[in-house]
């Protein structure tokens, strides 16, 4: 039988009722047909003795095979596979068609002994909810065409694998893991030992996971050769809060989703692990204990040490703690960044080290870094560390609910409240929210100059993990500011004077929060009021608490 070279395609739908379309029409083959034709589109080349045994399984399973290809011939009107090939290949005018909707592979399981290879490509094509938050980059990504080199950077539960599976069904390719000629193909360290010219001539949307730390060589061939206009570098972002709200935490409560989603450093694999087990899920640890394994044994277990150092890392604990001879190994490895002092590339990661020291290990460590900071007058470092041990210290070393004096007031109509700019938020539907994981971060909303004093309302709920720093709102005047803590579900009013205000949050904490805006009048609810003669008296008296201390942690 011949046939012209551009002959039309036939189409197999991966998802919903197995089936093979041609120009839209189905065409009639047996189940046992099918599952020879889908096996080989998603598995590649493939042995006559192992096709066999999957769909027959008995002595004469091979006589089988070569009676059904023979009816499938005879079906579709020509040769399906050349006489005496083997391996047998998928012939290239009949695709896998990826988009649609359904099951996949809906009751081929019960073909011959698929079962189990069914359930495996379900997995191979099920997109787990964290990769739901990455809409928007899916969307900026969806004119890749093969052959293309993408590579995806990332820390530990950065969630690639997902991403590269929504990826896959967003371009309408088949997902694999090893090397195939075309499709989607995913690799990760340890990275296949094939000839360069062998990617460089595939026809697949290649996906690479990078890890943080040294480029491989395997990467650094690729980049060196591969097109640069078929070639992009990714990094993949944190979700932020209403991503992972929206996704993966779709329908947790808040104070639930929000303190995995802040444990989990939204990282969005690490989330479910955290919804799961809250008091500390195996699985992150045991990556992160995998990742570091990369590390010589002193550099690892000075790694460890340093866990019990938030944020920036003065230079007296890093000598207290025998780190400063392994600086340059873990920032090389990517587990340290240098950024105005030393400090973990990630605050999820170093609390998972933390949490698995001993406790007598934690305090061993908390007291030599304390004593080193106590020796230097750094004493704000120094109280994290005794807080720490389970001293008590002043409460002038942490920000708390300062700078202002209640007063009963009510409101009255309401005014439009003009935001000027803003930073480190994200808008949603209600209002806005925030997600400060890191020691150094801060969100910020400026407001358009007020031109008559109003009452401002903030209210919401919040997350903070237990202990310092907390999740404060400092609310900013012409000629004064004061901090307020958000704990819980909170409601906030302040009474503003005429010109321009800010508000900044800071500290480590989730929150979601509305703004609105009130002439003041006569009332009996408390109001906040912010003068700068209050302000001045507790600056003096947190002065005289903190003594001379050049603090630099933020808190």
């Amino acid at each position: 039988m011949s046939h012209p070279i551009h002959a039309s395609l036939h189409a197999l739908p991966l998802l919903g009722r197995p089936r093979l379309l041609f120009q839209g029409k189905e065409r009639r083959l047996s189940q046992k047909g099918l599952a020879l034709l889908y096996f080989l589109a998603l598995e590649g080349p493939t042995s006559r003795a192992r096709l066999a045994e999957l769909l027959y399984g008995h002595g004469a399973a091979l006589q089988n095979l070569r009676v059904e290809i023979h009816r499938l011939a005879k079906a579709l009107g020509r040769e399906v596979f050349p006489k005496g090939q083997d391996p047998l290949v998928l012939p290239d005018w009949i695709r896998l068609e990826v988009m649609g909707e359904g099951e996949v592979l809906a009751g081929l399981e019960g073909v011959g002994g698929l079962a189990d290879w069914v359930l495996g490509v379900r997995e191979r094509y099920h997109v787990p909810r964290e990769a739901a938050g990455r809409g928007r980059l899916l969307g900026e990504l969806s004119s890749l065409r093969p052959p293309f080199l993408l590579v995806l950077k990332g820390r530990l539960g950065a969630g690639q694998r997902a991403f590269a599976q929504a990826l896959a069904g967003v371009l309408g390719l088949p997902f694999h893991e090893t090397l195939r000629p075309e499709g989607l193909v995913y690799l990760v360290p340890p990275y296949p030992e094939v000839p360069l010219k062998d990617l460089l001539r595939s026809r697949a949307l290649l996906v690479l996971r990078l890890d943080p730390g040294e480029e491989p060589r395997f990467f650094l061939e690729l980049r060196a050769h591969y097109p640069a206009d078929r070639l992009r570098v990714l990094a993949l972002p944190l979700l932020d809060w209403l991503e992972a709200k929206g996704g993966v935490l779709a329908g947790v409560p808040f104070p639930e989703g929000a303190r995995a989603y802040f444990h989990a450093g939204g990282q969005p694999e690490w989330i479910p692990d955290w919804l799961a087990c809250p008091q500390g899920p195996k699985r992150p640890l045991a990556q992160l204990r995998l990742q570091t394994r990369l590390l010589s044994e002193p550099a690892r277990l000075a790694l460890e040490r340093l866990s019990v150092a938030p944020g920036r890392i003065p230079e007296e604990v890093l000598d207290a703690l025998e780190a400063l001879p392994y600086l340059e190994e873990l920032e090389r490895k990517g587990f340290l960044v240098y950024q105005e002092g030393y400090r973990f590339a990630a605050e999820a990661e170093r609390r998972l080290l933390y949490a698995s020291l001993d406790q007598g290990r934690r305090h061993e460590l908390h007291e030599r870094a304390a004593t080193a900071l106590a020796f230097s007058g750094r004493l704000k470092e120094e109280a994290l560390h005794r807080l720490a041990l389970g001293e008590r210290v002043g409460e002038g070393f942490f920000f708390r609910t300062t700078g202002w004096k209640g007063r009963p007031l009510g409101r009255g109509r309401e005014r439009v409240l003009l935001p000027r700019g803003h930073g480190g938020l994200s808008l949603g539907e209600e209002g806005f929210a925030l997600g400060l994981l890191e020691w150094d971060q801060e969100a910020w909303l400026d407001l358009e100059p007020l031109e008559e004093a109003l009452v401002l309302e903030v209210a919401g709920e919040a997350y903070s993990p237990e202990g310092p720093p907390g999740l404060f709102l400092e609310v900013r005047g012409p000629k004064a500011k004061g901090f307020v803590r958000l704990e819980g579900v909170f409601r906030r009013r302040f009474l503003l004077a005429p010109g321009p205000w800010g508000l900044r949050f800071l500290g480590l904490g989730v929150a979601e929060f509305a703004l609105r805006a009130f002439l003041p009048r006569p009332g009996e609810a408390e109001v906040w009021e912010l003068t700068p003669e209050e302000v001045k008296k507790e600056g003096e008296d947190e002065g005289k608490e903190e003594g001379g201390g050049q603090g630099n942690v933020h808190l």
